[in-house]
């Protein structure tokens, strides 16, 4: 869609951003009919994207925040999801793989995600990871806490609308250059992130023209360092295993007879995941304006996306002979450490290839008069992706293990006193894993708005519109798994990775160097080898060569059309203004994927046809003309991703004697829409154009929240590879209230001494509080169980000081938040609960105006490295996941003519 209509009296969000000093907050006002405050001052830098950002929640008749580039590529973070982060509400995603990659709003992570106002997505998504979107060609970016009815549906989080720019938003030729050199400090690499914008408009015989091209690479070379535990067992006292009851949570300090006597881990192991990733964009807009009514504009986006690596996993079975007593933590159960002989080490090369494209076209006009306004929009978004991942396991028996499962940090480590893990020719291979998926995704959109302004009564005016679409997604995919046996071509333990030239590799060392104990290098397949030369591997294990056909229970191919109509009042009466409206959409889907039936493989179509209505309101009362009381309410809803709908199973069997279970993952064809209720309460003040204090009060009533979920499954039709299967899939939970407050703050304080004056503070705050029923696939339980939200954080904050003077704009920033459930684990002894453990980060951008056209950046992000955790619940009696993500250091400038 085009730029979403909003209501007449509101601002213009792209108005003013693109030239030097920002005027916007003055522009705003006026435009929506606000008094307009005499001696402003006025301001640049990040101030006056504040300043920008703040005017446009003052005016706008939802409940928005949004930020601002204030000039051309300026906007201070990495990615969209970043610069997000300080948005009161927003929680982020840990930064793997050299940055954050997932947005939440007050906890939830079902967004619609827009460019310029259309939807845009990922393949079989239902939205786009907004970090694939590049920083520098971005104007704004606005995320919506309420809603109203001319918006497209979907999304109970929340809308999150990214605005590049256009040609009319300068005065005429503009010419920007920007490069960042940004330095990551564990995979010790130096890569760039450069941009390129051009735009002009020109007087014609036929009226205004404008054309606008911008560009963006971005590279990031990363590696990230995991050391992680397994699920918790039950063991006896000579380290074979007992019998328990998985899912079922056993108190290690209890004395029940029929209870195992040893608690413990069956693993310890790492991942050292090393890789690059690529970002080309593109994004170039036409627009003609014959008249002052009428204006023609043609856009044109492409995102690509394009990373290789490795996971570099290191993986030891802590089956084997006991050569000395157990130790046990304090008066538990739980082993803190153990010493066995002739145990299985291994290290898994898990090679990826990944590549994805986006592309958008449309072509729409806006026309008004003194009172109408029409808007039309025809649009075409399609996205592709293939990944790619092969994987050999190399392995060998070590004499003698000593493992320290629990001594109080959280981490688990272990050392092989007469064993080199650096030593390739100790591995022989044993197992071969390739997966490939080709997913296709595309969408043709239209839509028309038509607004009429009149007073009548307590109404301005009206606004109705409709919008059809019809949107397909198709994923193919093929799963091979060879074990090395007796009867293979290779048998265990025989055939040594260093007799392949170039298999075998080393990871760089220094894992968590001066961090945590751990093996620092290890042998390892290599990269190159598994994406390249894989065929010989497969050869060697006597299957063909090529890659194996796509497997008919991967497929699925899925089209559903949209039809959505919308009616809205806009309410006006003395200092009481808002909308009211309702949107109505009919959604018809058809699927066709293949069911596995006792190991009987059968095409299914499913259709799905629903109707749903969503009403909204959202009302605004000024109390003074710089305090608002807000009110909103509406309904929304958020289908399931296509690929959370794929009903195929895959099953990766069990090794006998290294993995006691098979495992495996699906969709779920019976998922059903996730629904939501949500009420918004809002207080805001606003002292000057650049400092305001706000907060709202919130609540979501929501049913049919999909969380993921890993329980035991018996599989008896795969003849020898029967057994218990771990198997993941999303599930629909039962109903949930989620409610909070979240409030913020800017301030610019005035009449500081003159070597201060420029120094302002922005901080936010959430509380959230929030249960989920979730089915319960736990023995001889039914029903539901209450748990927290999954990724919800309780506390989150964020503070922001800010300094610019004379030319230098200085930013430091604290982001945290809480602890959270991470998801749900029911295989083991250990609590169900996988909990994420808090998580901080601390930014530092500065920059300097050499002069008017030239500035020169520096940036530091996650400047303090701390330690990411994870545990069953118990951080100090399950620990499970230790994580430390790389620092990144930028050095780079901006121009423009």
């Amino acid at each position: 869609m085009a730029q979403t209509p909003l209501a007449w009296a509101q601002v213009d969000p792209a108005a003013g951003i693109g030239q030097g000093p920002a005027t916007v907050p003055a522009q705003a006002a006026e435009a929506s009919g606000e008094e307009v405050p005499t001696g402003e001052i006025v301001v640049t830098g990040v101030r006056a994207s504040l300043s920008s950002a703040q005017s446009i929640k003052r005016n706008s008749q939802q409940l928005v925040d949004s930020v601002v580039a204030e000039d051309i590529g300026k906007l201070p973070d990495n990615n969209v999801v970043e610069a997000l982060q300080r948005v009161p509400g927003i929680q982020v995603s840990p930064r793997a793989r050299g940055e954050s990659a997932t947005v939440l709003i007050r906890g939830l992570p079902d967004v619609v995600t827009l460019v310029n106002g259309r939807n845009i997505f990922s393949t079989t998504a239902r939205s786009l990871s907004l970090a694939d979107v590049p920083a520098d060609l971005v104007a704004g970016v606005d995320v919506y806490k309420s809603r109203s009815a001319e918006q497209i549906e979907g999304g109970i989080a929340g809308l999150i609308d990214v605005r590049t720019r256009r040609p009319f938003d300068f005065d005429g030729f503009e010419f920007a250059i920007a490069d960042r050199q940004v330095y990551s400090e564990q995979p010790d690499r130096i890569d760039p992130y450069a941009s390129l914008l051009i735009s002009d408009r020109w007087s014609t015989g036929i009226g205004e023209i404008g054309a606008l091209v911008s560009l963006s690479y971005h590279r990031t070379r990363y590696r990230d360092f995991t050391i992680y535990s397994g699920g918790y067992f039950g063991y006896n006292l000579d380290n074979s295993r007992a019998p328990y009851t998985p899912g079922v949570q056993l108190d290690p300090r209890g004395t029940n007879p029929g209870d195992p006597r040893v608690f413990r881990t069956d693993v310890i192991g790492a991942f050292d995941r090393i890789g690059k990733r690529e970002r080309p964009a593109i994004n170039g807009t036409l627009q003609w304006a014959p008249d002052e009514r009428l204006t023609i504009h043609a856009d044109g986006l492409f995102y690509g996306y394009r990373e290789t690596g490795n996971g570099n996993q290191n993986f030891t079975s802590m089956n084997g002979t006991l050569a000395a007593p157990l130790n046990f933590v304090d008066d538990t159960k739980l082993v803190e450490s153990l010493s066995i002989l002739n145990n299985r080490v291994a290290n898994f090369g898990t090679a990826y290839r990944n590549k994805a494209n986006r592309w958008q076209g449309a072509l729409g006009a806006d026309w008004k008069s003194d009172r109408w306004k029409v808007e039309a929009d025809v649009s075409y978004t399609r996205s592709t992706a293939t990944d790619v991942a092969n994987q050999t396991d190399v392995d060998f028996i070590a004499s003698r293990t000593d493992a320290v499962f629990n001594d109080g940090s959280g981490t688990p480590y272990f050392t092989l006193p007469a064993d080199d893990l650096a030593d390739a020719s100790r591995y022989s291979l044993a197992r071969l894993v390739s997966n490939r998926t080709e997913g296709e995704g595309s969408e043709w959109a239209g839509r028309l708005d038509v607004s009429f302004r009149q007073p009548f009564l307590i109404f301005s005016g009206i606004d109705a519109g409709v919008r059809l679409s019809r949107r397909k997604a198709q994923s193919d995919a093929f799963n091979q798994s060879i074990n090395c046996g007796a009867a293979g071509a290779v048998a265990c333990n025989s055939f040594r990775g260093v007799n392949l030239p170039g298999f075998m590799t080393l990871t760089p060392g220094e894992f968590f160097q001066g961090a945590r104990p751990y093996v620092r290098q290890w042998a390892t397949p290599s990269t190159d080898y598994l994406l390249n030369n894989f065929g010989t591997l497969r050869r060697l294990f006597g299957q063909p060569e090529d890659d194996p056909a796509f497997q008919d229970t991967q497929h699925f191919d899925i089209v559903e059309k949209n039809y959505a109509g919308y009616g809205q009042a806009n309410v006006e009466v003395g200092r009481l203004d808002g909308q009211i409206g309702v949107r109505v959409i009919q959604t018809d889907i058809t699927s066709n994927a293949f069911l596995v039936l006792r190991g009987a493989t059968a095409p299914v179509t499913i259709r799905n046809k629903s109707t749903d209505v969503l009403p909204s309101l959202a009302l605004r009362y000024k109390l003074t003309d710089k305090l608002f009381v807000r009110v909103a309410a509406s309904k929304t809803i958020t289908r399931p991703s296509f690929a959370q709908l794929n009903p195929a199973l895959t099953l990766t069997p069990a090794i006998p004697g290294q993995q006691p279970f098979g495992r495996g993952t699906s969709g779920n064809a019976d998922l059903k829409p996730i629904r939501s209720n949500n009420y918004d309460l809002s207080l805001e003040w606003y002292l000057d154009s650049t400092s305001s204090i706000t907060a709202t009060i919130f609540r979501r009533d929501i049913s049919g929240f999909i969380q993921s979920v890993t329980s035991n499954f018996d599989i008896d039709y795969l003849g020898g590879d029967n057994g218990v299967y771990q198997i993941t899939r999303p599930e629909n939970s039962g109903s949930g209230k989620l409610q909070g407050i979240e409030g913020g703050f800017t301030f610019f304080p005035k009449g500081l001494p003159n070597w201060l004056d420029g120094l302002g503070v922005s901080a936010n705050g959430t509380y959230i509080d929030g249960k989920n029923k979730a089915l319960s696939p736990l023995p001889g339980v039914t029903g539901f169980l209450t748990i927290p939200f999954q990724n919800v954080s309780k506390y989150s904050a964020t503070g922001t000081l800010i300094y610019e003077k004379d030319g230098f704009s200085g930013r430091v920033s604290y982001v945290w938040r809480d602890k959270f459930n991470g998801g749900l684990h029911f295989t083991g002894v250990n609590p169900n609960f996988i909990t994420n453990g808090q998580v901080s980060n601390l930014d530092i951008s500065l920059a300097y105006d050499v002069n008017p056209n030239f500035t020169v950046v520096f940036d530091a992000t996650n400047v303090l490295k701390n330690i990411y955790t994870t545990s069953f619940d118990d951080p100090t009696l399950f620990p499970r996941d230790t994580v430390q993500y790389t620092r990144m250091f930028a050095l780079g400038f901006r121009a423009r003519l």
